[in-house]
């Protein structure tokens, strides 16, 4: 994270607002993926995963934007990318 270090606040400001556009942007694909997923048995486990974590995320990432946080804002992409694994792992069991 240089930009933490040097000068350049334009660095922090364009990671800050491609955080918080990525995470407010995965809610919606998440609902069309849970959509997809419908139509296939077996998944309701996943449900919980793609309905919870996408919007705390986005509500995260929005946070971390207006606070100047990126620590929050690397965990929003963390959590908004969470779901993806968690649910193929469920889904494994």
């Amino acid at each position: 994270m240089s930009f933490l270090y040097g000068d350049s606040l334009d660095g922090l400001e364009v990671f800050l607002t491609r955080a918080r556009n990525l995470t407010v942007g995965w809610v919606p694909g998440c609902l069309a993926l849970v959509g997809f997923l419908t139509m296939e048995e077996g998944w309701h486990w996943s449900f919980l995963a793609l309905f919870v974590l996408p919007p705390v995320a986005a509500c995260l990432g929005i946070h971390a934007k207006r606070e100047i946080r990126p620590g929050l804002s690397m965990a929003a992409l963390a959590l908004a990318v969470a779901p993806l694994p968690l649910v193929g792992a469920i889904e494994l069991l």
